[in-house]
């Protein structure tokens, strides 16, 4: 007599890269059979007309049926595979063997039954590479717990936990590099019916931003602490946006060596160092820029010293649309300068003092254009000069074509005294005497426009006086503002884990290729029976591996749950994943291992085996919460239970003016880690009680087995 075949999945592809709907027969060894093959495909309560394609073979020493159908595979479909053996090595069998296999179409790692679990995951993805201009980089690292929930066709999955991110972009000029400590990163995901419909990435952090550059011999360094940073990506029905947002401040330096007697530095602080984008599809739909800074700056050149108080370096912009709605830029300073100079045993000395130097710009529109300078020239030579510079008037000017442009008239006026000569060869040879001079510039009040003069007049008395007006050819230039475009940046790079259709249960031998996730197919060998034990308890499952194909490289490893109403659940994965990107075919390097931890519900244990949950401990996370709606406090209760299956734990707020409240460690409402065993709730106090008060707290479990317990918070007078 025979020994009974194996049925197993091949859910591979085929030539087309289609995945095929296909079965194998594998027989216990090499002999010849006959057999009769039947095939029943049910979706939606509804029988499909199937087709059915044999072929035989041999296998290393083993007869293997391979069945390829016609229909396709939907998730959750029913199939049955029938075998009735009918000879076996060439003999006719008394009675037929039959053999049936019922396959029930799910998707990976998500169980058909309602269910409530909890995970541990891990995760990194490292992408470094060199290019011409230097290093470049992007570490993200994740750890955390995550909480999955099944209801009816509706699966809800979470991820909270903390991390840390790094850029590092290399250009010809220098470098950008950000490092965050990410105190928070959630993930929520809903999947309907099999199907993904939402997924939300968030992240919350500080650190800090150091940019350097290098250009035309002038250093630059600003390092900013980044006090807040938020990223946040979704996908919903089909529609991918990310919202950046990053507060910082810091300092700025910029210095220049061009010589031993030359040098430029800067040295500032930085209030405000605002950024804030939002794309959508590839299209940026918002981007909010802000900074806001004071500086000293000092210029040194043989001789000479400029020394100017910036004490207001302001620009920003704001973009909804494509549509610029918003916009500054100003400068505000005031300094002194000086500088002497010798000429066979003859000096003079020059000093100054910039009394206002001030440019303003709003909404694309110059406001302000001043300069106010005044000075002395002492020694051999001695005398004053000065310049005085501001918008006069605002009107309307025609250019050299006749076309007429709103416009700032600017004046400017200067003035060069000389009062006496004891020697030297100083000014260019000028004499005693003075020169004045002034010149109206009619210039476009458009500050982004290009060749804004139309028109020039000026007026010079002194030795060389003159006076006339011009009309610059084509001036103005119009240029609209261009938008900020999305940028292919580092970090730019996707990772989802793979998905795809599943039979449930998955029995040895079974090969499926899930293709669900774009550019990220596994295809996977189930191997063997075997136990996975978790705090306790041990759950039946079937390890696996499985091989990425196409551009990407790499392997995964696990095991999946295949008995009760958890099967089709991952109990354990690790991932070693490379993926290409951009045009040089660089890769990232993504690892991830990933443990269920609890199981909620259904229950894994008996009502006899069942223990009661364990109360040890209530307590306020800020030490205390203020009357009269002064504060928002974490109430926070320890509760444990080794049986996984508490299901509630309430809090009676009714002694300080509140209700029975149901508290949570699913990361929400205040739960600052997803199991723990830290029950959370946020509170506020809203009447006038003060003192310390008791609170009653209870847990239930799935089998309502209750523990009742109390604990003491203090609640203190809001300040006068």
């Amino acid at each position: 007599m025979p020994q009974q075949p194996q049925i197993n999945t091949l859910w591979l592809a085929n030539e087309f890269g289609e995945n095929n709907h296909a079965y194998r027969v594998t027989f216990a060894d090499g002999e010849s059979y006959q057999a009769v093959i039947d095939v029943e495909h049910e979706r939606a309560g509804e029988d499909l007309d199937v087709e059915i394609l044999q072929s035989w073979d041999l296998v290393d020493g083993f007869r293997i049926l391979d069945i390829q159908l016609n229909t396709s595979l939907d998730w959750n479909d029913i199939i049955t595979v029938s075998v009735s053996i009918t000879h076996y090595a060439e003999q006719e069998l008394d009675e037929p063997m039959m053999v049936e296999r019922e396959f029930e179409v799910g998707t990976w790692n998500q169980p058909m039954d309602d269910h409530e679990i909890m995970l541990e995951t891990t995760w990194l993805l490292d992408q470094i590479y060199n290019t011409s201009e230097g290093p470049q980089g992007f570490n993200l690292n994740f750890t955390g717990q995550g909480w999955q929930q099944r209801i009816g066709d509706t699966i809800e999955s979470w991820e909270l936990g903390n991390g840390s991110i790094s850029f590092l972009e290399s250009t010809d000029l220098g470098s950008n590099n950000l490092s965050l400590d990410l105190e928070s990163i959630w993930k929520n995901e809903t999947i309907q019916s099999g199907i993904l419909t939402s997924q939300v990435f968030e992240a919350v952090g500080s650190g800090v931003l150091h940019i350097i550059s290098m250009e035309d011999d002038v250093n630059t360094s600003i390092i900013v602490e980044v006090t807040n940073a938020e990223l946040n990506r979704s996908i919903i029905n089909q529609v991918i946006s990310e919202r950046l947002k990053i507060d910082a401040n810091g300092v700025l330096n910029i210095s220049s060596q061009e010589s031993e007697n030359s040098s430029f530095a800067v040295n500032g602080d930085i209030g405000v160092f605002y950024l804030e984008t939002w794309d959508e599809n590839g299209v940026r739909r918002f981007y909010d820029q802000r900074f806001e800074a004071i500086a000293d700056m000092i210029i040194i050149d043989d001789g000479s010293r400029l020394d100017i108080d910036v004490n207001t370096l302001n620009s920003g912009e704001t973009w909804n649309d494509g549509v610029r709605t918003s916009q500054i830029e100003e400068v505000v300073g005031s300094g002194t300068f000086g500088f002497s100079e010798s000429d066979n045993e003859s000096s003079v000395n020059v000093n100054g003092t910039i009394y206002q130097f001030h440019t303003k710009s709003e909404q694309g529109i110059t406001l302000v254009d001043d300069i106010h300078i005044d000075g002395v020239i002492t020694g051999d030579v001695q005398g004053d000069f000065g310049v005085v510079r501001g918008i006069e008037l605002t009107g309307m000017q025609a250019n050299a074509t006749g076309i007429e442009f709103p416009v700032n008239v600017i004046h400017e006026e200067s003035w060069f005294n000389l009062t006496g000569i004891n020697g030297g060869n100083f000014f260019d040879g000028a004499g005693i005497g003075a020169t004045h001079n002034q010149t109206w510039d009619y210039q476009v009040i458009y500050s982004d426009w290009e060749n804004r003069t139309v028109r020039l007049v000026w007026e010079e008395s002194g030795a060389d006086s003159s006076s006339g007006e011009e009309f610059p050819e084509r001036s103005p230039i119009e240029k609209e503002p261009e938008p900020p475009e999305v940028e292919e940046a580092l970090g730019n790079l996707t990772v989802s884990r793979e998905t795809g259709l599943m039979p449930i249960p998955m029995h040895p031998g079974d090969k499926i290729r899930l293709d669900g996730q774009e550019g990220l197919t596994l295809v996977v060998t189930a191997e063997a029976v075997t136990n996975d034990p978790r705090d306790g308890h041990n759950f039946h499952v079937v390890s696996w591996s499985g091989v990425y194909e196409g551009s990407e490289s790499g392997t995964a490893t696990g095991a999946i749950i295949d008995e009760g109403p958890l099967k089709g659940l991952i109990s354990s994965v690790s991932r070693v994943l490379a993926i290409p990107f951009g045009e040089e075919g660089n890769l990232a390097n993504f690892t991830e291992t990933q443990l269920l931890t609890r199981v909620i519900s259904p229950a894994v244990v008996t009502a006899e085996e069942n223990s009661a949950p364990i109360i040890s401990g209530l307590y306020l996370l800020e030490g205390l919460v203020v009357s009269e709606g002064g504060s928002v406090a974490t109430l926070v209760a320890e509760v444990s239970d080794v049986d996984w299956n508490l299901e509630q734990v309430t809090v009676d707020l009714t002694p300080i003016g509140g209700s029975i409240v149901v508290m949570n460690d699913r990361g929400i409402d205040g739960d600052a880690a997803i199991g723990d065993d830290k029950y959370s709730t946020l509170i506020v106090v809203p009447g006038l009680e003060v003192g310390d008060f008791t609170l009653a707290i209870e847990a239930q479990d799935s089998f309502d087995s209750i523990s009742s317990s109390t604990g003491q918070i203090t609640v203190v007078n809001q300040a006068p």
